[in-house]
């Protein structure tokens, strides 16, 4: 079996796949990151935002309007913050207010 596992990988790589097979083509998403990382100031607030981008627009149909809003709520407040103990409390806030 891991013999197979080895022939396998090697085809899966070189197999031409377009990059909308893993949802990654996206003008929304690609905007969204550019707009709200512009001005990001830690790494802690990128991660968050980048999320953020992933659920509202790779995901964005599978969201509840409370998961909606809370995705929102971060992409509103995170993009300038430096300090990354201020953004956990920023996230926190944004779950309490959205009822996550």
């Amino acid at each position: 079996m891991r013999n197979l596992a080895y022939l396998l990988l090697p085809l899966t790589l070189a197999s031409p796949l377009p990059a909308t097979a893993f949802g990654m083509d996206n003008p929304d998403y690609d905007q969204c990151i550019l707009q709200s990382l512009r001005n990001s100031q830690s790494n802690v607030a990128a991660e968050a935002i980048r999320r953020s981008c992933e659920a509202l627009y790779r995901n964005g149909a599978l969201l509840l309007p409370r998961e909606r809003s809370y995705h929102v709520c971060v992409l509103e407040n995170v993009q300038s913050v430096r300090d990354g103990y201020a953004v956990q409390q920023i996230l926190r806030a944004c779950q309490r207010q959205n009822q996550m």
